[in-house]
């Protein structure tokens, strides 16, 4: 156990507006010895500790830093027990775990974070004036990365909420070139950045494709919203060219989903199925990933854990796709086809 006494020392002295000679003159020592308290060159006396923690108001624990430990310790067993659910998609339990935490450390701004994401996540309309308080304490963090998903979180919360107009001001806020750190790295963390950056992208590609496609604004056909799939389909073979998709496979397998539901609104048929094949080749490879060392180019030596993917729900992906399947309106036509009902096995064997 690390003990951070000088640190401890110099904080609570200068929170205080305190000098060292007000310590060593209210312990009757020289200010060279709390000098060197301080510089860590030395510790107190035991028996001083209890006058030192009465001088301060606090206890000797928050001398010696134990309850600082303490609660790393626990917010240590809190992340890895916060995973742990996510992996398993139990997004309410996982709720309740941020809420009891927070009861204890009700300022600890990891377990702000997760309580935000997990309010969002599992209803960010019934929990939105929750969503908006807890968010508007990370506004104020100090770490960059708080205050961004924060602000990100806003956004989307007044964007369920219909405010339209607050969603597109916290939206506007965040820079359109948010990564800078490609521009100010050097040696191996800007190779680690660039390439942890490329898969990043893909990710955003995709999310920013979905939208877009979604959206009857944008007056897209079914064949052209099948041709910007197939293309995002392209960038990620281009990003991971030797196939080592990892995490991925699941993105790329609910791309093949819409290209076939593309494809049979187009009268191609035989396309679709193609593609439906495809999609459960991803689906398969995803279920049975465990981890991965990334081999293409661009991704090279990213490593993979299938602990460190979350879920949305309890449901195994195969298990969404195929509820996708068999409650879309568009894959009727295709029930009477012997390949469906051999497309549906293949993903039922994967629940």
């Amino acid at each position: 156990m690390e003990l951070k006494i000088s640190e401890n020392l110099r904080n609570l002295r200068k929170e205080r507006g305190n000098t060292q000679d007000d310590l060593a003159n209210h312990l009757g020592i020289s200010v060279q010895a709390v000098s060197k308290w301080e510089r860590g060159d030395g510790f107190p006396d035991i028996t001083l500790l209890p006058y030192i923690a009465s001088y301060y108001e606090v206890t000797v624990d928050d001398i010696l830093g134990c309850n600082s430990i303490r609660k790393q310790e626990d917010i240590e067993a809190f992340k890895a027990q916060a995973q742990a659910l996510i992996n398993q998609g139990k997004r309410k339990e996982r709720l309740e775990l941020c809420r009891e935490t927070l009861k204890k450390y009700p300022n600890d701004e990891t377990v702000l974070s997760n309580l935000m994401y997990d309010l969002f996540s599992v209803d960010r309309i019934k929990n939105s004036d929750e969503i908006i308080s807890v968010s508007g304490k990370l506004l104020h963090s100090e770490n960059p990365e708080y205050r961004f998903e924060a602000t990100q979180i806003l956004a989307f919360t007044h964007s369920a909420l219909g405010n339209y107009d607050t969603a597109v001001e916290y939206a506007r806020s965040i820079p359109l070139n948010k990564d800078i750190l490609c521009s100010v790295l050097k040696g191996d963390e800007l190779v680690d950045h660039c390439k942890w950056f490329f898969g990043s992208i893909c990710d955003k590609i995709y999310l920013t494709e979905h939208r877009l496609t979604k959206c009857a604004n944008a007056d897209y056909n079914a064949e052209e919203r099948h041709k910007i799939k197939k293309s995002i389909y392209d960038i990620f073979h281009a990003v991971f060219s030797d196939g080592d998709f990892g995490f991925w496979e699941e993105r790329l397998s609910r791309l093949c989903l819409y290209m076939a539901k593309y494809s049979v609104e187009t009268g191609n048929i035989d396309r679709a199925f193609d593609e439906l094949n495809q999609m459960c080749d991803h689906a398969e490879k995803y279920h049975h990933l465990d981890s991965m060392n990334h081999t293409s180019l661009l991704v090279r030596g990213l490593q993979y854990e299938s602990s460190q993917s979350g879920k949305n729900s309890e449901k195994s992906v195969a298990c969404e796709l195929l509820y996708s399947i068999e409650k879309s309106p568009v894959f009727e036509c295709l029930n009477s086809d012997i390949r469906i009902r051999k497309i549906k096995n293949r993903l039922s064997s994967l629940e």
